[in-house]
């Protein structure tokens, strides 16, 4: 299989089961982040569950997809035309990090906001390891801004095809092409208001 993830064209989202080599892990367990509440929550558009519960996006102009056990976050990385075919780095991992805050302890969180708000302390039984993103300032702003008077479903595509027309391309995968989002100066393009 890893053989078949190296040539060009042939790439796929790779699940932990199918190319384990490929994929790294932080301690993390799910009371900390779930994966299926704060990615599909409507706080960033731009992740998909590719297999079950395997999460792709794109995250820092790279391509992810993530998985996790009880105690632990798996992550793999696509490094699109650069060739680089191997696990995530620690520097990479460094993103993962900082973009789920888990330098933050949402138990020690949920227990302060317990001991003073009853309804959370009801709320958090079900709802453990939701935490805030830290996402880019402009993609953020811009995915607020499509927001308005729209659901999750409307804002996700809208999100899409604002970086299919002007983000860069970064990776095919099972026929599914990621763009990065799009920087200012592309936005700010005068060609492009009259599309």
């Amino acid at each position: 299989r890893l053989a078949l993830s190296l040539l060009p064209g042939s790439m796929g989202h790779r699940t932990l089961a199918s190319v384990p080599a490929l994929w790294a892990s932080i301690p993390c367990p799910r009371s900390e982040l779930r994966l299926d509440l704060v990615l599909a929550s409507g706080q960033s558009f731009r992740w998909r569950e590719q297999s079950p519960a395997h999460w792709s996006g794109v995250l820092a102009n790279r391509v992810w997809t993530l998985t996790q056990t009880e105690e632990q976050l798996y992550c793999t990385v696509y490094r699109g035309d650069t060739g680089q075919v191997g696990r995530p780095t620690l520097e990479e991992l460094k993103v993962v990090r900082q973009y789920f805050q888990l330098d933050v302890s949402l138990s020690q969180l949920y227990h302060h906001w317990s001991t003073v708000d009853p309804h959370f302390q009801e709320v958090a039984q079900k709802f453990q390891g939701v935490r805030l993103l830290q996402q880019d300032p402009i993609e953020c702003l811009f995915s607020f801004i499509c927001s308005s008077n729209n659901n999750i479903a409307r804002i996700t595509g809208m999100v899409e095809r604002l970086c299919q027309a002007f983000g860069p391309r970064l990776i095919e995968l099972d026929d599914v092409t990621y763009h990065g989002f799009p920087s200012l100066q592309a936005l700010a393009e005068p060609s492009w208001r009259y599309i």
